[in-house]
């Protein structure tokens, strides 16, 4: 299906062996072989890095990706014990009842992961400068890859807040202090607005030359991304109560956003300045700014919400930043589908498995409006397996120990214990759906659609969302209202910032959006229909304690990392 790829990163894979940060990627060739071309010189020092994102990004349903801990923190996904299935210590409940610890593993190997690709990055960036005297690519290929870093950066200053920034191979991390977050944000946002003029205007999401790859609007949906919460990420975070003023005050449960907040928010973003394409403006104008600048590049919105997670997405006009793959060329692992789906019905699926594990929260499919006559069936039924709506796809109706299957998605719960209804407790919570089934394939979990990243919807409601912060409320309708049209849904007369909060958390399931929304709106330490004081869990988790002060918006340091660098220090709040 993706026989035509240019995207040489197939060609890496064959010419650079594996490396981690203390192996030189070029072991096994000369430096004439290595780099006699254009082509080699790609190959040798871009294409590699962009191999190892996809599981970083989005493979690993387990919290070990940028996609699943930005979910599984939040409101919108969680692993129930399951009668001590996927209990595993507590990691999971924890995890969902803002018990961060820093010795966790998944707060560590993203670190891990993400610095990695900084490391090498760097390693490519500085032997791209000795190559730039006998050929002229190089500098292009040096600003691609600083954008990418910056891109990087923003999710280790989104996930940390306080980190080192580094930017050379011949400097050790422990060697550079953490910057403060508006040190990092203004170094992500700098490198991306100075390498813009230098990246490619083809679409990044096609098969190509740049496939896969940083181009103009993959960095423009960056700097958005930066600016959304970007009165967060320019506030340094020096003590346990730095985001204490963005916290709401909704106790219901109904995690609603706060308007108050929201205007203190709008009020910080609207003193915050970015200069992009030689131009400074405040973040909202920068967002409405950029938005205008994708719709230029040729982005709009797929006529259907299924188009963007098609087989063949990369035919897709809404997706902005895809991750490559297919069976049979990339081959990556990507489980969120297997961890979700009841043991029944993955293995019910041709090439599928199930392991009955992550599945979406009470409070998602009641945001959904799940049984009742105002449901959101388009993006439900796209989203989520619900019911028996599962059947189309295995041939026929599955069974549980000999009774049919059908999902309870109002009836899961954070833990089961050995008393609970075993039908209730395995059965219990829609489950990940999102990406088309493929019956071609022979292993579900290595699919042939390619991972969205970012796509325009995002760009157009975080675009109708600034217009709204700044009064422009016809405009905020006009793009609100396309997004909600395009699933069959009727237009809005007038918003709130709760509005924006449902719309999002219904448009973007499973899409990594989850976390960094609830914080801009001031929802994420609010307690919720499934997680609240007094919730059960099991007995080797803590109790949920709401946050008051507002350190947990900030994931702690892992512990391993200020274990091996003296100069690290773990952000307030957190006692290691």
């Amino acid at each position: 299906m993706k026989k035509t790829i240019l995207a040489l990163a197939l060609g890496a894979a064959l010419i650079i062996p594996s490396c981690s940060l203390d192996e030189h990627p070029l072991s096994m060739f000369s430096e004439e072989e290595a780099y006699q071309s254009s082509t080699l010189i790609y190959l040798n020092t871009v294409a590699s890095i962009y191999s190892s994102i996809g599981t970083i990004l989005y493979g690993n349903a387990r919290a070990e990706s940028m996609n699943s801990i930005q979910e599984l923190s939040a409101d919108s996904f969680f692993y129930p014990g399951r009668g001590g299935d996927w209990v595993d210590g507590g990691n999971w409940q924890n995890l969902f009842l803002h018990n961060f610890d820093s010795s966790v593993g998944f707060f560590r190997n993203n670190w891990n992961n993400l610095f990695n690709l900084v490391g090498l990055c760097n390693s490519a960036i500085d032997k791209l400068e000795t190559l730039k005297a006998i050929n002229e690519d190089a500098q292009g290929y040096i600003y691609e890859l600083r954008a990418f870093r910056a891109f990087v950066y923003y999710y280790l200053m989104d996930l940390y807040g306080e980190v080192p920034i580094v930017t050379s191979s011949s400097i050790s991390m422990s060697d550079v202090d953490q910057s403060h977050r508006s040190a990092v944000f203004q170094f992500v946002t700098s490198e991306l607005a100075e390498c813009l003029p230098n990246l490619s205007s083809d679409k990044s999401q096609q098969t190509g030359e740049y496939y896969g790859r940083m181009t103009k609007a993959v960095a423009y949906m960056c700097l958005v991304k930066c600016a959304a919460n970007a009165a967060m990420y320019a506030t340094d975070n020096t003590s346990d109560t730095s985001y204490q003023a963005f916290l709401g005050t909704d106790m219901s449960g109904e995690c609603k956003a706060d308007e108050a907040v929201g205007y203190a928010v709008t009020e910080a973003g609207k003193k915050i300045t970015l200069t992009v394409d030689g131009t400074s403006r405040n973040a909202w104008e920068t967002i409405i700014y950029c938005v205008g600048k994708i719709e230029e590049l040729g982005y709009t919105l797929s006529a259907k919400y299924s188009d963007n997670f098609a087989i063949t997405n990369e035919n897709s006009l809404e997706n902005i930043f895809t991750v490559p793959n297919d069976e049979k060329t990339y081959g990556i692992s990507l489980n969120e589908k297997t961890m979700s789906l009841h043991y029944s019905h993955g293995s019910n699926i041709p090439g599928g498995r199930g392991f009955n594990g992550v599945c979406a929260t009470r409070r998602q499919v009641l945001v959904y409006g799940y049984g009742t006559d105002n449901v959101d069936e388009v993006r439900l039924s796209n989203n989520l397996y619900t019911d028996q709506d599962y059947v189309a796809e295995t041939g026929g109706v599955v069974q549980d120990e000999g009774v049919d299957l059908s999902y309870r998605p109002l009836e899961a719960i954070v833990d089961f214990d050995a008393t609970s209804d075993r039908a209730i407790m395995r059965q219990a919570g829609a489950r990940i759906k999102k990406y088309e089934y493929d019956k071609t394939l022979a292993n579900q979990g290595k699919p042939n659609w390619d991972m969205v990243v970012w796509r325009y919807a995002d760009a157009l409601l975080l675009k109708a969302e600034a217009q709204y912060r700044l009064g422009q409320t016809a405009a905020a309708l006009e793009g609100f209202n396309q997004v909600r049209t395009r699933a069959r849904q009727d237009a809005l007369s007038a918003l709130t910032l709760n509005d924006f909060q449902d719309e999002r958390m219904r448009e973007f399931a499973w899409e990594g959006t989850r976390r960094p929304d609830m914080i801009r709106f001031g929802t994420f330490t609010l307690p919720t229909v499934d997680r609240y004081v007094g919730v059960h869990h099991n007995a080797s988790v803590n109790d949920y304690v709401q946050d008051t002060k507002g350190y947990t918006t900030v994931f702690p340091i892992p512990y391993d990392a200020i274990s091996l660098n003296t100069r690290l220090k773990q952000n307030p709040g957190y006692s290691k």
